[in-house]
């Protein structure tokens, strides 16, 4: 590569003779030249932030308790006897942990237009299985006459099954244009994802075509390809290696030493890299924080970052999720008093400090007993004839059906004054 400095021309030669290739970087072009590289799920992923957006997200929900509730006068409780509770919460099918299947779903769930699950039932209709269908493999129909939806599984490019409606589950992604067809989330955001990975590619191109040239050396007349081939090693032999580290160099006439200073920020467009982590986090729903950018992290801010992951980014995910687990497995008699539910009280716990002090409280005024204490913190209950699940009020830590026994005769008597009209 030739190149003309104060008028003087010399040229540039890469260690393997071919001409390093700068100009022609076909990702720092598209990004110069604002063109979108085409964009999927499978292309998004292996944009880092997405990658750990997505995993960081499924990992959190995946990890969640998720039970089956019943209704009672008592408060809500956990059927012993529902099957269902064991698939959605420990294991959905022989193969599968209830992990792996919701890490599954909801990274599915976040690159595509929405997630799918296979319902498996026995010969009398109930649900003995749930299995994970990648979007991918699944492409959506309505019925012309009745507007029933039903999808067609396919694997390994061939037609694999069709399944109707209520033989599968189904969370949509964001429905926008159309009350059926969500919107593809990646297509949505296109234009970011396409930058961050015309940056990405760049950066690796960069390094894997040798551009990152410590230096040149200039010589005022063409030089024959033998006059090089010498020159190079012997160059080699004397300098190259760490062992040859800071020697001076010797020149014989007319030969001239220029080091190149390239700054990092420049050959690999960092900084435009950075702030597209910032963007791919907002298109996300995702602290920075939890890709591991901490550059406006603190210890004053990130409980409070946290808390808002919880509450803007798995919260509505839970509901989204727990609706689905209500509409596509339960039966409209099951509806009535039956609902799934995440437990995510865990995740918004606060330091020993603030927990002892928020229990106490609560404890004191009666509406925490022991034993809900103790299953906040995952910890083995007090037994009832120990009073785990006495309510207890604030004073000499008496119970609410004995507190009114313990108060002055005379204010036990009184009663509201009767108005006379």
């Amino acid at each position: 590569m030739k190149f003309k400095i104060l008028g003087k021309s010399f040229e540039l030669r890469s260690s393997s003779g071919s001409l390093p290739a700068l100009s022609n970087d076909s990702a720092w072009m598209a990004y110069l030249q604002g063109r979108q590289m085409p964009m999927d799920a499978s292309t998004a992923i292996k944009v880092a932030a997405v990658l750990r957006c997505c995993d960081v997200v499924s990992k959190t929900m995946a990890a969640l308790p998720l039970k089956l509730l019943t209704r009672t006068e008592s408060g809500d409780k956990q059927p012993s006897d529902d099957p269902l509770a064991g698939m959605i919460g420990q294991i959905p099918n022989k193969y599968t942990t209830a992990y792996s299947f919701w890490h599954m779903y909801i990274f599915n769930l976040m690159l595509t237009p929405g997630a799918y699950a296979k319902i498996e039932r026995d010969k009398n209709g109930f649900i003995v299985g749930l299995w994970n269908i990648p979007t991918a493999n699944v492409k959506a129909h309505s019925n012309v006459e009745n507007g029933e939806p039903y999808i067609d599984v396919w694997a390994n490019g061939a037609y694999y099954e069709r399944l109707r409606y209520g033989e599968y589950m189904f969370t949509p992604g964001l429905l926008f244009g159309s009350s059926t067809s969500p919107v593809d989330p990646i297509k949505l955001a296109g234009d970011v994802l396409g930058l961050s990975t015309s940056l990405n590619s760049f950066a690796k191109d960069f390094f894997e075509n040798g551009s990152n040239l410590g230096g040149f050396i200039e010589y005022d007349e063409a030089v024959g390809d033998t006059a090089y081939k010498n020159f190079k090693e012997s160059w080699n032999k004397t300098y190259k290696g760490v062992t040859n580290q800071h020697k001076w160099a010797f020149l014989e006439s007319g030969f001239k030493v220029h080091q190149l200073t390239q700054q990092l920020k420049e050959s690999q467009a960092l900084e435009s890299r950075e702030f597209q982590v910032l963007e791919v986090c907002r298109v996300m729903g995702v602290p920075p924080h939890k890709v591991f950018d901490l550059k406006r992290a603190s210890f004053n801010n990130i409980e409070q970052s946290n808390i808002e992951y919880v509450q803007e980014t798995i919260s509505p995910m839970s509901v989204r999720i727990e609706q689905t687990i209500n509409k596509d497995l339960l039966s409209e008699r099951q509806r009535l008093n039956t609902f799934s539910k995440f437990m995510v009280n865990g995740l918004l716990r606060g330091d020993i400090a603030a927990r002892t002090a928020y229990y106490n409280t609560m404890k004191q005024n009666g509406v925490f007993s022991t034993n809900r204490i103790l299953d906040l913190e995952d910890m083995n209950r007090v037994s009832k004839e120990e009073g785990g699940d006495v309510l207890l009020v604030n004073g000499n830590m008496i119970s609410l059906a004995n507190a009114e026994k313990n108060l002055p005769k005379s204010m036990q008597t009184l009663s509201a004054p009767v108005i006379k009209k």
